[in-house]
């Protein structure tokens, strides 16, 4: 008699795990982009620098916006993935501290979103003010992005606990 095939118990289903990958890679677009802004503009003196070419001409600035433009669509793009990706993994799975611990982490970006908001205020250099208001805004956005999830894993989590507390019918 043939044995059955043993069924191979996946922590993430494929869904999961392809909106994962789609997320990596448009924030590896977004990374790449960004490195791309800086090689490109690495020789100028400053961003606001005025360039001396006739107007219509495309030069190096229009090159670095164009970049930009892309890479923040990319960023944007991670972020909603990312907050997808958090939903479907809450849907797949129903552990009781996926609430505590999408919690904690969403308040850790908060309060790094803030950290990095003082930090960027403070800083006299513009290039380092920069990176650090692109980090606030980063690490708001993936909070705001996971919230979402963390309402559904609370709302799992409390529709969980109520059933166990509920008396069955029928049984005195």
């Amino acid at each position: 008699m043939p044995s059955p095939t043993p069924v191979s118990w996946r922590s993430v289903d494929r869904t999961t795990a392809a909106f994962a990958v789609l997320t990596l890679a448009a924030f590896g677009l977004a990374a790449t982009a960004r490195a791309a802004v800086e090689w490109a503009t690495e020789g100028l003196d400053s961003p606001a620098r005025s360039v001396a070419a006739p107007p219509g001409a495309w030069d190096v600035f229009d090159t670095a916006n164009a970049i930009a433009a892309f890479g923040a669509c990319s960023a944007g793009a991670g972020v909603l993935l990312f907050g997808a990706t958090l939903v479907l993994a809450v849907r797949r799975h129903r552990g009781r501290l996926l609430p505590h611990v999408l919690g904690l982490c969403t308040l850790a970006m908060v309060i790094g979103a803030v950290v990095a908001g003082i930090a960027a205020a403070g800083q006299p250099d513009y290039d380092a003010a920069a990176g650090l208001v692109i980090l606030r805004t980063a690490l708001a956005g993936l909070a705001g992005a996971s919230l979402p999830a963390l309402g559904l894993a609370a709302l799992r989590a409390r529709a969980t606990s109520s059933s166990l507390r509920r008396p069955r019918t029928g049984q005195r």
